[in-house]
Formats: C-alpha cells, structure tokens, sequence
C-alpha cells in the first residue's frame, strides 16, 4: 500500500486546523427539536488540544470518558486522538461505582464526565466516588465538561478561557510537538463489547485500525461528504463509534443523533420518522427493534421520506419476512444487511430492494475486500462449502486485542491472527457467508447440536407470532430441550389459544430429523418483551434463564 494515500495516515493528520474565535465549544450541533441532534465534519480548533495539554495529558495517557451523544463528546474524542490520549469509553449511565471500578481496573490517568441536560446530580455522583477511590489509584485528574465538580477537578470549558484565539506562538509549537510524537501503531481508542459471551471485555485499537475502520465503514455502507445519517446508538458504543463518529471525521458525514431512549424504551416511531424528515436524511441505522417498529407504524405515510434512500441493519440474523415487509412500506430504500464485530467493522454486506428480495442467496453476505475469512470445524479444520461451522476472520483492520487482557487476547486470536468470531456460518460456492447464530447460542439436544436460527426463521412464518426467539432449556434425559418465547400479535383470542395454535403447526411443519427428533419446540410461551443487553441486543443467557425458571425446570 502506498504510505501517501488516507489509510496510512494517523487519526490527528485527518482534520486540518483552522483557527477560529468562540470562547465556548465550536458550533459543530444544531438543534432540531428536542430529541435531535446534528453533527458535521467542521471546524475543530488548536485550543482544545491546549486544554488538554494544560490538564497534563499526553501520549499513552488513558482516559475513561463518561459523556453522552453530544458535541463534547465529538470533541473530546477528537482532541485525545490528536495527542496521543487513549479514550475508553464507558456507557453513560453507568453507576458511579462501576465507573471508579473501570478506572481503577484499566489504570486511567483521568476520568471525564458531563452531566447532560441539567443531570448534575449524576455527574456529582461520579465525582463523589472516582475521589474515594484508593490513594494508591492512577486517577490523577477528574475533568467535568459542562459542570463544577468542586474541590480537586477541573472544567473542560474554564481551561479555554475568555478569549482563547490568543494562543501565543510557544503553545501551538508544544500542540504540534506534541502532535508530531503520535504513531499510527499507538493506541487510540476502547470499547467494550456487548457482553454476549460473558463479562464485557475493552477492544483496543490503535490509529491505524481506527482509520481503516472508518474508510470501510464508509465504503460498504455507501457513505458520503453527501450523506446525511441517523444513527441513535450511543457514541461510546462501537455501533455508535464505527457508524458515526469516526465517519464524522475520517469520510465527513452529517451524522444526526437522538437520544437511544426514543427508539428503544419509547418506540417511539413518530418521532423518529419526524427526525429524519426535518434532516432530510439519507440514511439511517435501522436496528431490527427500528426495523420491526416501522413495519408496524400506520402512520408513516404522514412524513415526507423522499430523501431517505439507504437502511443500514445488523446486530442478528435478519429473517426475510421482515425485509420484505420492510421493504414494502418503504420502496424508495435499499437495505442494507451487514455483519461485524467490535473486534472487526462491517465484514460483510447484502443490499436488497423491492426488485430483489426474492433474488437467490438472500442472507449471504459480501466480504469486504480487505478479508480473509475461512470457515472451521470443530478441530478447527476448514469445513467444506455449504457446512456449517465457526467464521475466522483475518485482516489489517483487526483490533490489537482486549486491553490488558492477555489471556483472553490470545483465546480469541490465533498466533497467525486469525480472529475467531465465534459466529456460526455456512459459506456459498461465491464466498459469501451467511449467519446462523452464536457458538455460545447453540442448544445441544441429545447428540445434536442446533442452532436456534434454523427454528425461528419458521416460526415467525405464522400469522400469529410477531417475534420469537428459541433458547435450550434443561431435559433430564436429552440435555436440553427446545423452547419458542414468542411475541404474538394482536388479536381476538386468548394467548393460551394462539399458543396452541402454533404449536399443532408446528408438529405439522416440521419433519423428523436423523435422530427421528423434529425441530419443533417442546415449550411455547409468551412474552411482552425480551431481555437485552446493554448494547441492546437480545440477552439469551438471561431470556433462557427466564424460560427455565417460568417452566418450573431449575
């Protein structure tokens, strides 16, 4: 690769400066209304990066930042990157004890917080316990954007003064020196995973991976200087980080942000859709909770989404019943199925329109060019196509590794860097992968291993499921049996008959196996809602934990 082109460029060389004159933070948002927010590619000034060299802060430092969506955060993340500062983010909202914890266990220099919206009460709280923390801890400086924290901290928007365009000549020289000594193989920036295979671990990745990340991110999600995209996952979270912070900077989108609560607690559909009316947006993160929360909304036909041409989805297996239904409200899209990881970015895509849902190969996905992947048996021997087995992956783009976490690094990495996904797939005669569900996912029903995919995308064929997701739960006699937590939809009888109803189905759908066992579920039982994660996906730890404990089989 040529060393001139973008992709080997280190993170602080992507924005140039321009020296401007706000006394407070630059105007990078507008409001739209009370639950949006937009962000562009614009202005970003030497005096933030004084500040944190007058917080001493410098290369290798690690600081836990605990800020929501909002032009700090842009910010802060910016001017850590372009001096050397490792970022670590953590989930606004967490308890001040988890954050002193997270400091204490990663060996942060610092610790910044906001209190967003008037919530001084929280940030206070952090302050409360990040300064009870041991005398022998590494905190040495607890930084409050927007808020006094009294004693012992210091303010973000105090350190740039009344008037900071007046930098004298020797401290933008100590800015680029300390600029010039960033690397691309420094580190740059961790996230923690979603926490589906156990305790959530820190991604580290350096510059390098950053950057490529983000030009990937761009080219498979057809972003551009042009596009204009919605994405309300939490800046902290890579979901939020690769799909619309750092395209921010490095491609130099218009990213539009809400808070998370609207789509996920609220569902609140309309707003939503007013959000991206009133954006003209042209693209947006449609998370399968949005996907299935738009097929349901009678109203959109009310707002003019003319200019919304792209749905970017992942996160789980996506059935075709809900692109196509999907699809059918929104014609004047293409969809956009992906696949990736917080170790890796978007590996893989499938863009589908009206035209071509019904196309052979829906669910096989594209690898990204930059990919090597092979797909493993149980010895860890490469499977023959159409076979399914565990997805190893290997690129440029793979992250360093979980923050000093040796062990768990080399678990998960190969000596060759093959990262190991722990994905179940089936890979076509193109190459194309398809994904079946999680290792960890899998229900182990007598000598069969089963996947719970191959159960739902049936399931939530009848008329009466709106969702559904199948878990194992304990059998005496064949380990696990198999149990549908469905979802129904609204109607006119009872749950116990809708239950009934789709359980003589399937005993009618599904045919006998080698083992003479068929694929239909043993338990059904209905659910209002599911369990998530923190990054919002579908706990299955925690639902089958709920199925065993209703069914009485502890």
């Amino acid at each position: 690769m040529d060393k001139s082109q973008p992709g080997w460029r280190r993170f602080s060389d992507v924005h140039t400066f321009r020296k401007s004159t706000p006394s407070h933070l630059p105007p990078i948002p507008h409001t739209v209304h009370e639950s949006g927010r937009r962000f562009v590619a614009g202005v970003f000034d030497i005096e933030y990066l004084y500040s944190l060299l007058q917080l001493k802060l410098s290369r290798f430092d690690r600081a836990l930042i605990l800020v929501p969506n909002s032009c700090e955060f842009l910010v802060i993340q910016m001017a850590c990157a372009r001096i050397g500062v490792f970022a670590l983010f953590m989930k606004y909202g967490a308890s001040p004890e988890e954050v002193s914890l997270m400091a204490s266990k990663y060996k942060c220099a610092a610790i910044i917080v906001q209190t967003y919206e008037g919530k001084e009460s929280y940030g206070r709280s952090v302050v409360n316990a990040c300064q009870r923390m041991e005398p022998d801890r590494n905190v040495r400086l607890i930084v409050c954007v927007d808020f006094d924290g009294g004693p012992k901290t210091s303010q973000y928007r105090a350190l740039l003064g009344s008037d900071p365009q007046y930098l004298s000549e020797s401290d933008e020289s100590a800015v680029r020196a300390a600029q010039a000594q960033v690397q691309m193989e420094d580190p740059m920036v961790g996230t923690l995973t979603s926490g589906t295979t156990g305790e959530p671990k820190v991604v580290s990745a350096n510059h390098f991976q950053s950057i490529l990340r983000a030009f990937c991110v761009g080219e498979r999600c057809l972003i551009n200087t042009e596009s204009r995209y919605l994405n309300e996952r939490p800046f902290s979270w890579v979901g939020g980080l690769l799909l619309g912070v750092l395209p921010v900077s490095v491609v130099g989108i218009t990213l539009v942000s809400m808070d998370p609560e609207i789509s996920v607690k609220k569902a609140d559909t309309q707003l939503v859709m007013k959000i991206l009316q009133d954006e003209r947006c042209t693209h947006f993160l449609a998370m399968p909770y949005m996907m299935h929360d738009f097929i349901h909304c009678d109203v959109a036909h009310h707002f003019d989404l003319s200019n919304l041409k792209y749905a970017f989805t992942g996160g789980q297996p996506i059935m075709k019943e809900m692109v196509e239904n999907f699809l059918k409200k929104h014609p004047q899209m293409q969809l956009l199925q992906g696949y990736g990881s917080s170790e890796n970015t978007s590996v893989s895509t499938q863009t589908r329109t009206t035209d071509t849902i019904n196309d052979p190969g829906f669910g096989y996905l594209e690898l990204a060019p930059d990919f090597e992947a092979k797909i493993v048996g149980e010895d860890d021997r490469i499977v023959a196509r159409g076979v399914m087995g565990e997805l190893w992956l290997r690129s440029a783009m793979h992250v360093t590794g979980y923050l000093d976490n040796p062990e768990a690094t080399a678990r998960a990495f190969t000596p060759l860097r093959w990262f190991k996904t722990g994905d179940m797939m089936v890979m076509d005669e193109q190459g194309h992968i398809r994904p079946v569900g999680r290792v960890a996912d899998s229900i182990k029903r007598a000598t069969v291993l089963i996947q719970p995919a191959e159960i739902e995308n049936v399931l939530v064929r009848h008329s009466k499921v709106s969702e559904v997701f199948v878990v194992g739960v304990p059998d005496e006699r064949l380990y696990e049996e198999l149990c549908a937590c469905i979802k129904l939809n609204a109607g006119d009888t009872s749950e116990e008959a809708d239950l009934q109803e789709i359980e003589l189905w399937c005993g009618e759908i599904f045919l006998p196996g080698p083992d003479g066992l068929t694929l239909a579920p043993r338990y059904f039982l209905s659910f209002k809602d599911f369990p998530k994660t923190t990054t919002g996906k579908l706990n299955r730890r925690e639902l089958a934990a709920e199925a065993t404990k209703i069914l009485g089989l502890n």
